[in-house]
């Protein structure tokens, strides 16, 4: 069984502040979760870490994909 590194919100804001995030910045941000190990606190800790990096006046922008045709045949024109 592969061990997965422990990561810690204090983790997360240390790599960020490493990667260059500073407050007012606009990051995107996509990843699968399990990619950066068992992180203590789960999505919500991320979450926060990467709101915290980026301070008030920052943004952070979340790309997610939709592999359904999300409207549906009576709602389209052609």
């Amino acid at each position: 069984m592969e061990k997965r590194k422990l990561v810690t919100p204090d983790d997360m804001k240390t790599a960020l502040k490493d990667l260059g995030v500073r407050k007012g910045q606009a990051i995107m941000v996509h990843t699968s979760l399990s990619s950066l190990g068992y992180v203590c606190g789960g999505a919500q800790s991320v979450i926060e870490a990467l709101l915290e990096s980026v301070g008030d006046e920052g943004t952070i922008m979340m790309p997610t994909q939709s592999w359904k045709d999300p409207v549906s045949k009576k709602f389209r024109l052609i």
